[in-house]
């Protein structure tokens, strides 16, 4: 994950590989679409798919004789030029019997592919329509019909390194391409955008999981299908070719949904993230500027105020406190004056008696001295 950014480029290059690979060597289509002559024959004697080839290279004026072996001596012949049935026929000389013989016009072959374009056409178009009504953000949108882009492109590569004809029935395929891609797709944009549990990196692991899941078991039952159709079915040209481009396709699905789609998503939410956090940071640094500001505004007020006011307020604070301290002298006094009228008579009259006591001593005290001075 943390170099999400470098692995973008893997199936962005293999689409750009893919594109000059098919501008250099070119993608071989197949009877139905370039026009020309389909025959299915039943090989007659020991005649080998080779020796009927050489035959029909011999006789007839045409290019491009494809003879394809379909099992239980049975062929498939396919001519570029279109010609007539008396004419092959007369070309095998009882090599092979004709089971079905078809003429396909060049009116037909322009036909179909104008509704192969306008087929593939509608479906990126509806595809980006319902990826942009579903999660209503343009980058994740565009990410996942760019990934089913890359994955056309790559399938369409690996066609022209094969030699897997440009058919009905592979065009086909591309289509159902185009659902599988779009499916893995969604999957990792929902659970990355739409969920809030754990983090990134967790919710990404667990879109991997079952994306990787469905994939291979894809990508196991159209390999299962291949083999079948090629060692005990080769007559079945056409799901041998559906399910080849299919593989093809689902191994480019994983590198551009796990590599390209993740890592846009990851600098996508990264993106987010940091423009949240700038927004909370200005926020926060415009709210300590106010009360920054507002503390300015009262130290301000506070300086501007004149000696007069200064020394107003000194001498007030200067009375309160003169006043309080009155009070307080006062409180005491008041408090000594119901002390004493609370004592007792009789405590008061003992102390008089003592008082008297102690002065009767004192003076008696007083004459004894006097005394013994005079006597001296």
């Amino acid at each position: 994950m943390e170099n999400h950014k470098i692995l973008i480029a893997i199936p962005i290059i293999l689409a750009l590989l893919s594109l000059v690979l098919i501008g250099f060597n070119g993608l071989e289509q197949g009877v139905d679409l370039k026009g020309g002559s389909q025959a299915e024959l039943q090989l007659l004697g020991s005649v080998s798919p080779s020796e009927l080839e050489d035959t029909l290279d011999a006789k007839l004026n045409t290019n491009n004789i494809k003879v394809t072996n379909n099992g239980n001596n049975k062929v498939t012949v396919e001519l570029e030029n279109n010609i007539n049935s008396s004419t092959f026929t007369s070309a095998i000389n009882g090599k092979a019997k004709v089971i079905s013989y078809n003429e396909i016009g060049p009116v037909l072959s322009e036909e179909a592919m104008g509704q192969i374009y306008i087929a593939m056409i509608f479906a990126f178009l509806f595809m980006a329509i319902t990826v942009f009504v579903v999660f209503r953000e343009p980058i994740p949108s565009v990410a996942i019909i760019l990934a089913a882009l890359c994955d056309i492109l790559i399938a369409l590569g690996g066609m022209s390194i094969f030699k897997i004809p440009l058919s009905i029935a592979s065009v086909g395929a591309l289509l159902m391409l185009i659902g599988y891609s779009v499916d893995t797709d969604i999957l990792l944009t929902t659970r990355l955008l739409k969920r809030r549990e754990g983090t990134v990196e967790e919710r990404a692991k667990n879109a991997m999981y079952t994306g990787l899941t469905m994939s291979f078991a894809a990508i196991a039952a159209m390999g299962i299908l291949f083999a079948v159709t090629k060692i005990i079915m080769p007559e079945a040209t056409t799901l041998s070719n559906i399910s080849a481009v299919l593989v093809i396709g689902l191994i480019g699905d994983i590198l551009s949904t796990w590599l390209m789609n993740l890592g846009i998503l990851k600098t996508y939410i990264d993106w987010k993230q940091s423009k949240k956090q700038e927004k909370y940071d200005v926020g926060s640094s415009s709210s300590r500027n106010k009360s920054s500001k507002s503390k300015e505004e009262s130290s301000d007020k506070e300086s501007k105020l004149s000696l007069k006011d200064k020394l107003k307020r000194k001498t007030e604070v200067e009375d309160d406190e003169v006043m309080s301290k009155i009070q307080e002298e006062l409180e005491k006094i008041d408090n000594m004056e119901e002390v004493e009228e609370n004592i007792p008579k009789s405590k008061k009259s003992s102390n008089k008696k003592s008082n008297k006591k102690q002065k009767t001593k004192g003076n008696k005290r007083k004459a004894k001295k006097k005394k013994g001075k005079g006597g001296k």
